[in-house]
């Protein structure tokens, strides 16, 4: 993960589990591996610069799959770019704005609608509607979502996971807590929070990390299984935050940390070194992530652990779903090109080598995920990934154009209430007013 110094307003993003951050891990965050950027191009070839936002040890992955394209296709010569996540967005915005974009970029659910809006990333769905073998039936159907304009798409998924449970195995069997269960509900995971809270100080372990923050995650997570709603969806140009069953639910969440003390509070989070490193460390014994994490866990973990459903609530099981992907930018003098490399880094073959194999995420093509559950990288309740994907997981993610303000200006609230500093009724009925301008950017036109 990235490294950088954390703001008071950071320790309680990630305290909260925000989807925004889920995310970036989804997408990796860390320091960029080598890049070709600048080498100088190859006679006779169609040069392809693509740019990434791989962690430096997922890198030399992306290079073999290149080699491997330039030998396929001899008369393209592919040039990757590889930039930090956390300073890719205002890399390519300030791109964009110079006309000096790759031909292909990566492109975060998040964010994919600023690019696709403002007109960076080229309309694709003439290339899939004539690719033959691109089967769009093949794509699990929360991964399509975030990357259309009037039904088209601009961007093709290459992953999309849901936020599901990880939890500490030997934990739990010390403690004498029995194991999540497919009727696992949201009492189930607070009894089982106060069982595993255990010491004092920093010696401290709390049952669970993730409380809701006003992002992507809010909705599917926090909200829905209890028949309430943060935004409504498609449109998400109103707040439905002050209602009864919105703030029966996130009384219900926050009580999680100034009620039960099973959640860190800031000050806590701080001394477990944030929210990853806490699982991994055994600070924290239950923890909401994607299944991006799990190469993390493969890699640090010395304690056995899975991921399981996100539990049922009093109304329903839902849970958030997110991913990224890759589009040709306004910028490209090639994009037969283009889809030539996105059609084949996207394909069942593409997607098996870098993500599926490698255990890196979950792949946007269901013909993949037989090579995901082998890899030695995936959990051992590997399949629950896919059946949650297929059964509960929704992309209602705040995902418009104007998602970041929304959940910038609601935080300056709900941050209050997470210090313990404002009851959550006070905080709705204000972050409701607050949001009123900013929702009605959605408005139709």
């Amino acid at each position: 993960m990235q490294q950088r110094s954390l703001s008071r307003r950071h320790f309680l993003q990630i305290s909260a589990a925000v989807a925004g951050t889920a995310a970036l891990a989804a997408c990796a965050p860390a320091a960029p591996g080598a890049s070709t950027e600048g080498a100088a191009p190859a006679a006779g070839k169609t040069e392809l610069r693509v740019a990434h936002a791989w962690d430096a040890s997922f890198w030399p992955r992306q290079e073999e799959f290149d080699q491997q394209f330039n030998e396929k296709f001899p008369e393209l010569n592919v040039i990757g770019e590889n930039t930090p996540w956390g300073e890719f967005r205002n890399k390519y915005m300030t791109q964009a704005a110079a006309g000096a974009l790759p031909d292909i970029m990566y492109c975060q659910f998040a964010w994919a609608q600023q690019f696709i809006q403002q007109g960076s990333l080229i309309n694709l769905q003439a290339y899939v509607d004539n690719q033959a073998d691109f089967n769009l039936e093949d794509f699990t159907k929360p991964s399509l979502v975030s990357y259309k304009k009037d039904g088209d798409l601009h961007i093709i998924p290459y992953d999309e996971g849901p936020l599901l449970l990880y939890w500490n195995v030997d934990m739990f069997d010390a403690a004498g807590v029995p194991h999540p269960t497919p009727d696992w509900t949201m009492d189930n995971l607070l009894e089982a929070a106060i069982a595993l809270t255990k010491g004092e100080g920093q010696d401290k372990v709390f049952g669970f990390d993730g409380l809701p923050g006003p992002d992507g995650s809010m909705n599917a997570n926090y909200l829905y299984p209890w028949g309430a709603k943060f935004w409504n969806e498609p449109e998400e140009n109103e707040c439905h935050l002050d209602t009864p069953e919105a703030i029966a639910a996130l009384e219900w969440w926050v009580a999680f940390r100034h009620e039960h003390g099973v959640t860190p509070t800031p000050a806590e989070w701080g001394t477990l070194g944030g929210g990853w490193n806490g699982f991994a460390a055994q600070k924290v014994a239950m923890f909401q992530q994607g299944t991006w994490y799990t190469p993390v866990l493969v890699k640090d973990a010395t304690f056995k652990w899975d991921l399981w459903h996100w539990p049922k609530g009093p109304v329903a099981q839902t849970t958030s779903s997110m991913g990224s992907g890759y589009g040709t930018t306004k910028d490209s003098k090639s994009p037969d090109a283009a889809w030539t490399y996105i059609n084949d880094y996207l394909s069942t073959d593409g997607q098996i080598f870098m993500w599926a194999s490698t255990g890196r995420g979950s792949p946007s093509r269901i013909s993949a995920w037989d090579a995901y559950f082998e890899s030695p990288n995936a959990p051992p309740s590997a399949r629950v990934v896919l059946e949650a994907l297929n059964t509960y997981a929704v992309h209602d993610v705040l995902d418009t154009v104007n998602g970041p303000e929304i959940t910038q200006v609601a935080a300056q609230t709900w941050d209050l209430v997470l210090l313990g500093e404002m009851p959550v009724a006070e905080a709705v009925k204000k972050i409701t007013e607050d949001l009123q301008p900013v929702l009605a950017k959605n408005n139709p036109a």
